[in-house]
């Protein structure tokens, strides 16, 4: 599978293929890389290598909607996290909205594009699941996450199988967090919403260790 790039498009739209891992030592840092603190108010990393293999990466299975999707890539890029994307996707990833939604930071963002759930877990055998998704019995701000752990989010309109989640947390490889709302109204948060406070949770907590 070749990645799809506009003809017109000149800038650098990057992304990696799922199986690129296979061929990679799966390498998780459990100490604190050093940061430094810039008069900006932006935490600069001695190597940004070493603090993508200590923060949590990002899963997304099967997303649908392109803004969410380039938000995302955007948060990633921001808080130095690697993102994955399971096809199949509702959208070519060089469609014109997800393009417009994150396309200035593609290039920041580590990005995996896997053709699907099997070949994903391929990649990634021996790190911990986290499932942010509804029914679970403890919050992020309660839930003890550790370096590298895999924040799994389900697709906008489907969310995540519940078969995919019950065999991965049956081999006690997963667990499942569920972000408490308040009001019964509300079905769902936004995809992007729910991967904003998850992440920012869980680095926030391994920071503070």
């Amino acid at each position: 599978m070749t990645p799809k790039i506009p003809d017109n498009y000149t800038g650098k739209f990057i992304y990696h293929l799922g199986e690129d891992l296979l061929h990679k030592i799966d390498e998780v840092i459990k100490e604190k890389p050093k940061l430094n603190y810039n008069k900006a108010g932006y935490l600069e990393p001695e190597s940004r290598d070493e603090l993508l293999k200590f923060h949590p990466e990002v899963v997304l299975f099967c997303p649908q909607i392109p803004p969410n999707t380039g938000t995302v890539a955007r948060m990633c890029a921001a808080f130095s996290c690697t993102l994955h994307l399971i096809e199949p996707m509702g959208f070519e990833i060089t469609e014109k909205a997800l393009r417009r939604a994150g396309l200035d930071y593609w290039e920041h963002v580590n990005v995996y594009l896997h053709k699907n759930w099997e070949s994903f877990l391929q990649t990634r055998p021996e790190r911990r699941m986290i499932f942010i998704e509804t029914g679970g019995h403890q919050a992020p701000l309660d839930f003890d996450f550790e370096p590298g752990d895999l924040l799994v989010f389900g697709a906008e309109t489907f969310g995540i199988p519940l078969e995919v989640m019950e065999k991965e947390i049956q081999k006690n490889r997963a667990h499942k967090v569920t972000i408490p709302m308040f009001n019964r109204g509300v079905r769902s948060l936004n995809l992007s919403n729910t991967v904003s406070i998850a992440m920012y949770v869980a680095i926030a907590k391994l920071q503070k260790k």
